[in-house]
């Protein structure tokens, strides 16, 4: 699910009473503002930002709460969810090599003549499928990389290494991956090579996996709204969550765009469920791999979590790459914990650096500022200290005498920067607190003045993103 819009915000409650549903479980609920101070709360799908993958969307005052309005890909649970997939998969296995088969565009292991079908309807089918294809799902399925919906990103195997050997050395012993395949895989083929003391739960929305990995590998999981897709997945995920104890570590890697308020939400009632299960009073190991310009978001929900320098970097996307892409700044990948910086050493081969002032590691362009007293970089370039502004700021930015403040060259002086209320304009308070505003849900007159203009209108243009 997107995030925040210009005019539209997540609303994240405990208790929402009447919350509807769509394929992927419960709805989350949004408020619409509009520029003359007033608003109007909606249901709209939790996982899919692109309304053709589900098209759910209800006012919070419709009076017809009827059926569920969702169209699109509404056959996804079937798909998912039950011992259909993994009878299929044992099958597959059974199969001579020039009998197994893939339908890429699908994501469907094929039996029988089921291969000629999938061609016939014009499918991208690949043929010889041997087993150790099948131990590497992440390369056997097509990644989803559309950032409107899964937005899958892989791992290198160079991230995977010092991910797996930095909790190795924590001495953990099971890892949560929420929306972290490739981490899960990894496991997975080295408890095969007996290479490892890790063992490993996958919680995801892709339904493709479920077909190589069994029930106690793998749920099917939306983790915009910690919704399990059976009761079974849910048992399983509090039997992994009870075995762990104390060496439990949660792993995730959401799409980016991805709201961080409901994604905190859930991580927040994971860590309730494990306190429960395990009778432990203390935090929940985590680490949240994000950009690093959702910090401030993102420890706002999450004020025990601090952002690390290491850069993380991804296989099938250029600008996540340190080394040989497009971003010279490296990738704008990092990691979120609530571990102590100390414990998480990065890299020295890289360049990464201990910072003995700060107690943590720095990367290699990310100098010590004496006056900042802090490493103080965070977008992969060396800062410098602006006496005048008493802090740091990017080498890219002047002080301007007007502003009072270091600003680009050919910025526009008197211009404000940074996220202040959108209705009146003021930067002291956010949009849900100004006090021009006047909230319509639960009030018919601006629905009979609009009324299905404005509802197919957002039916239309919405896209949460």
């Amino acid at each position: 699910m997107a995030a925040t819009c210009t005019n539209i915000d997540v609303i994240v409650q405990d208790r929402v009473d009447n919350v509807p549903s769509c394929p992927h479980g419960p709805a989350l609920l949004f408020e619409r503002y509009m520029k003359n101070g007033d608003s109007r709360k909606f249901f709209a799908c939790s996982a899919f930002r692109d309304r053709k993958q589900c098209s759910f969307f209800r006012w919070m005052d419709d009076v017809k709460v009827g059926s569920n309005n969702a169209t699109g890909n509404t056959n996804f649970c079937a798909q998912g969810v039950g011992a259909g997939n993994r009878k299929r998969f044992l099958k597959f296995k059974k199969l001579p090599l020039s009998e197994r088969s893939i339908c890429c565009t699908c994501g469907l292991l094929l039996l029988g003549g089921e291969a000629t079908q999938h061609t016939e309807r014009g499918h991208q089918v690949k043929h010889k499928i041997n087993r150790a294809a099948l131990r590497h799902p992440t390369t056997l399925f097509v990644p989803h990389e559309d950032n409107k919906t899964y937005a899958q990103y892989l791992f290198t195997d160079s991230t995977v290494d010092f991910i797996l050997s930095t909790l190795e050395n924590l001495k953990c012993t099971h890892i949560l991956c929420i929306g972290a395949p490739r981490i899960h895989e990894a496991i997975t083929l080295r408890q095969r090579q007996q290479d490892t003391t890790l063992s490993s739960l996958l919680l995801d929305l892709d339904a493709r996996y479920a077909q190589v990995y069994t029930r106690k590998q793998m749920c099917l999981y939306n983790m915009f709204n910690h919704h399990f897709f059976d009761q079974q997945g849910e048992g399983q995920f509090r039997s992994f969550l009870k075995e762990a104890g104390a060496g439990l570590v949660l792993v995730t890697d959401p799409p980016f765009g991805g709201m961080v308020e409901p994604l905190a939400a859930t991580f927040k009632k994971i860590e309730e469920t494990w306190k429960a299960e395990t009778k432990l009073d203390r935090p929940l190991p985590m680490l949240w791999f994000f950009p690093y310009f959702m910090e401030k978001r993102i420890c706002d929900c999450i004020p025990s979590l601090t952002m690390l320098d290491y850069k993380v970097d991804y296989d099938n996307h250029s600008l996540f790459k340190s080394k040989d892409g497009k971003r010279k700044k490296g990738s704008p990948v990092r990691i979120f914990t609530n571990l102590a910086p100390t414990s998480l050493p990065l890299p020295t081969a890289e360049g990464y650096w201990f910072c003995e002032e700060c107690q943590r590691y720095s990367a290699p362009e990310n100098k010590h500022c004496a006056k900042c007293k802090s490493c103080t970089s965070k977008d992969g370039t060396t800062y410098r200290h602006c006496d005048l502004c008493q802090k740091c700021v990017k080498l890219t930015r002047v002080h301007c005498d007007a502003c009072g403040t270091c600003d680009l060259p050919s910025h526009v002086c008197g211009q404000q920067h940074g996220a202040g209320c959108h209705i009146c304009g003021a930067m002291d308070h956010k949009r849900r607190d100004c006090p021009q505003r006047h909230d319509t849900a639960g009030r018919k007159s601006n629905r009979k003045r609009k009324g299905k203009q404005e509802h197919g209108k957002m039916k239309k243009k919405l896209r949460l993103s």
